[in-house]
């Protein structure tokens, strides 16, 4: 019997599964500006803008750090410009 309803269960999850919706994808657009006035544009699909933001600041920090050993004042100055894109550039 307990058997039975644990199979019961499972295909009732499976099935909600297939009928709920997932969250729609979008896109989202972020430009980040360095002090000496680079700007780099960063564009991405996420469901939630939060998911988004997480990628482009990853995305901003790998760019300007380009690879580069740097020190940890010009990491802090990047992670600073990574956190607060700009929407009016």
């Amino acid at each position: 019997m307990k058997t039975v309803i644990a199979i019961l269960l499972f295909v009732s999850v499976q099935s909600q599964a297939w009928i709920m919706p997932s969250e729609p994808v979008k896109p989202y657009s972020f430009k980040f500006q360095k002090f000496e006035g680079e700007v780099y544009e960063y564009e991405t699909k996420a469901t939630t803008q939060t998911e988004a933001f997480e990628k482009a600041a990853q995305a901003c920090f790998e760019h300007f750090k380009a690879g580069r050993h740097i020190s940890m004042d010009y990491g802090q100055d990047i992670i600073d410009i990574c956190v607060n894109p700009r929407s009016n550039i």
